[in-house]
């Protein structure tokens, strides 16, 4: 069976270099190094799961997930060349995660957050991925939301919202209607909806990209 995630199919798209070095080659358990950015990233997205699933709705506010984020933050503080450069990253994490408070509805209790899912997509094929947060809206619907904590890209890549709505459709009664990326630097919700032939072409990519990948 072929494990296909959102990232490992992303990475062979942008470069299959790259993708044999770091899943054939193992190169990257040799060479692997702390990265501010993903440091950052995995704090931000630490803050907010707690923030949603384990702080009452009367106690969220900029202080309270302040404080989650300097928790999170003294825990690993791997990857800055100086205090300097880690200060200038935790000042864009403040930013972060205000924005998302002043910004967001910060009173809803969502459906999953932070879970790990793993689905047969066919025969062959085992689709896994981690799915930041789903909401179940008014009408019993399912929004997945995925938070991204870099810069927006001009052209928003629909594969790993695609990804998680297969594998909510095959775990849940209700299928997913709508999925988005939410850019915490810029500010942008960014939503595309999900219908049943979008599922087909998304399954039809998949399976193409994993032939090609074996």
């Amino acid at each position: 069976m072929f494990e296909a995630s959102p990232f490992k199919l992303n990475m062979f798209q942008q470069c299959p270099r790259q993708y044999k070095f770091h899943y054939l080659d193992r190169l990257g358990d040799i060479y692997r190094k702390p990265r501010p950015y993903f440091t950052m990233g995995d704090h931000i997205h630490a803050t907010l799961k707690d923030f949603l699933s384990i702080v009452p709705v009367s106690e969220r506010s900029s202080s309270k997930i302040e404080e989650l984020l300097r928790q999170k933050w003294r825990r690993n503080r791997k990857g800055f060349a100086n205090r300097e450069e880690e200060k200038l990253w935790g000042e864009k994490a403040l930013q972060q995660v205000h924005w998302f408070v002043q910004n967001q509805d910060i009173s809803v209790t969502p459906l999953m957050v932070e879970n790990i899912h793993r689905v047969e997509l066919t025969d062959n094929i085992i689709l896994q991925g981690k799915i930041d947060r789903v909401d179940k809206e008014a009408d019993g619907s399912l929004h997945i939301i995925d938070y991204k904590t870099g810069k927006m890209p001009a052209e928003i890549n629909q594969i790993q919202l695609c990804i998680y709505a297969l594998i909510l459709s095959k775990k849940q009664s209700l299928p997913p209607r709508k999925a988005s990326y939410l850019y915490l630097e810029a500010g942008k919700l960014r939503t595309i909806l999900l219908t049943t032939s979008e599922l087909e072409q998304a399954t039809l990519h998949i399976t193409a990209l994993v032939d090609r990948i074996l």
